[in-house]
């Protein structure tokens, strides 16, 4: 008989028996534990593409160690001595005289401040006045209505600030509108109404929110501000009904511009290269507010792919905003950006098209 004979026969046993078990009520669980169990190893085409998809993200477990089929023959005999070595650690020539260490200080970051001032980092950098947030809200909500349709559907935005798009999506396309953040804002009292929810809280503990209600889900770059990022992607999963979609745009930790003071400094990732008590020194001297980097959490995208996936979404699109190396800036800090996947130093922003499956 065949292998592949084999399996197919080991498979039709496998899910009768958890059928049969799923279908008495004491042995319920155990046959659901069962069936998943058997998708898990067989790669059963039925088993969900969110489930796959972990798979192949590396999310399965694997044996602690790898043995060849056949064992190695032993090696017979004795260990043999090596040469008797005086000092075997020392160096075979005398070593190099190695350049001081940077100095990742004051003087530094005032220096490479003027240095780049003019640079074109902070081109892009968006401003807040009202005028500006209510426009970018209508353009991120027409962008995404062209796309997966936002009209008539119960809608969330995760981080809602100040809260132009939720009251938008209310008013423009007759949503069920919600909109959580750990920080109310002033305005919300007057854009609040019937059709539109500001809630003060923390998407990582979510309690006001109900269960599997949201069609789509909108947050444009907060999540790498959410502190406890992976249960927050949890958390998204329980309140969006099976089918729904969400839409997420999160700034990388790595990325050049992830300080978030792009208008104050005008070279690339400063946060990576100093402490945050010499950017507030540094912004204070200038006559700036003292503060040091934004709080952004550390998650590179591929560990965001594996939150997404191990929660049980579906990846529907990807795109990252990338920025050029700057090489020589990076070849002269080298000792502390050649520490990171260079994909990472170009990778400012990623969005994401999530979908939970209707299964």
């Amino acid at each position: 008989m065949a292998a592949s004979d084999t399996g197919n026969i080991v498979q039709r046993v496998t899910r009768s028996l958890a059928r049969r078990l799923r279908a008495n009520p004491l042995t319920g669980p155990l046959g659901r534990r069962v069936m998943r169990a058997a998708r898990a190893f067989w790669a059963d085409p039925a088993a969900s593409e969110g489930s796959r998809r972990a798979g192949a993200a590396g999310l399965r477990r694997y044996a602690p160690h790898y043995r060849l089929p056949d064992a190695p023959a032993p090696i017979e005999g004795p260990w043999p001595d090596p040469p008797p070595i005086d000092e075997p650690i020392a160096l075979a020539t005398a070593a190099s005289p190695k350049a001081a260490p940077m100095r990742y200080d004051l003087a530094l970051f005032e220096q490479l401040n003027a240095e780049y001032a003019g640079s074109g980092i902070a081109a892009n950098a968006p401003v807040y006045d009202a005028d500006s947030l209510e426009e970018r809200s209508r353009g991120r909500l027409d962008n995404i209505h062209q796309r997966i349709g936002l009209a008539g559907m119960a809608a969330l935005e995760i981080g809602c600030g100040a809260g132009y798009e939720v009251w938008h999506l209310a008013h423009r396309f007759g949503c069920d509108a919600w909109g959580i953040d750990t920080d109310p804002r002033t305005g919300w009292a007057a854009l609040a109404g019937p059709r539109v929810r500001l809630i003060e809280g923390d998407m990582a503990h979510a309690t006001a929110l109900p269960s599997s209600h949201f069609d789509r889900v909108v947050s444009f770059t907060v999540w790498e501000h959410i502190r406890r990022p992976v249960e927050a992607i949890a958390e998204l999963h329980r309140v969006m009904k099976p089918g729904a979609l969400a839409v997420i745009r999160a700034n990388l930790y790595r990325g050049p511009t992830a300080s978030h003071l792009a208008r104050e400094i005008h070279f690339p990732f400063p946060h990576l290269l100093f402490q945050d008590d010499v950017i507030a020194e540094a912004l204070g001297r200038a006559g700036q507010e003292t503060r040091g980097a934004a709080w952004v959490n550390r998650l590179t995208w591929e560990q965001y792919e594996a939150a997404f996936l191990a929660a049980g979404f579906v990846i529907r699109s990807l795109s990252f905003t990338h920025y050029p190396l700057d090489e020589a800036f990076h070849a002269r800090f080298e000792d502390v950006l050649g520490r990171y996947p260079r994909q990472d130093l170009e990778r400012g922003f990623f969005q994401v098209t999530l979908e939970k499956p209707a299964r």
